[in-house]
């Protein structure tokens, strides 16, 4: 008799299965990584394009976003600390939002400038990086509002 059990496991599946299974969650992981990473790579695609920032190659520019990627990511993490010291401080929502807002901008535009001078293929004006990552800022926090809203 066969009889149906509702807690299959995968130890339980056949070996051609457990394949298939394993496969379709790897396809599945990438084509989220890489759907993140497209977005991430035609955002800054279509920053630059906007600001005329001259890149010489795609190459340059996929760089670029992954070591930007990689560089604000360990600045925001400090940014994150940083500003989870200073709140215990500041009671006021208007200058804790001040506060963060000047902590994220400060440590994206340093990840973004230090990622900018260190390659050449890519050259991106001083104003132009301040606009980025105001407009960055405003995204985020678009964003997370939207999030906080709905909790």
């Amino acid at each position: 008799m066969n009889k149906h059990k509702e807690n299959d496991s995968f130890s339980d599946l056949k070996p051609f299965e457990k394949i298939l299974v394993i496969v379709s969650l790897i396809l599945l992981v990438v084509l989220a990584l890489s759907f993140i990473i497209g977005i991430f790579f035609f955002g800054f695609a279509g920053l630059f394009h906007i600001f005329g920032v001259h890149y010489e190659s795609i190459q340059s520019l996929i760089l670029f976003a992954v070591v930007y990627f990689i560089v604000a990511l360990i600045l925001d993490f400090l940014s994150i600390l940083l500003f989870g010291l200073l709140s215990t401080y500041i009671t006021n929502k208007f200058n804790l939002f001040v506060t963060r807002m000047i902590l994220d901008c400060l440590f994206s535009w340093i990840a973004l400038h230090t990622v900018d001078d260190v390659m050449e293929s890519i050259t991106i004006p001083l104003m132009t990086e301040i606009v980025v990552v105001i407009v960055f800022f405003i995204i985020e926090e678009a964003f997370e509002n939207k999030k906080d809203k709905k909790e």
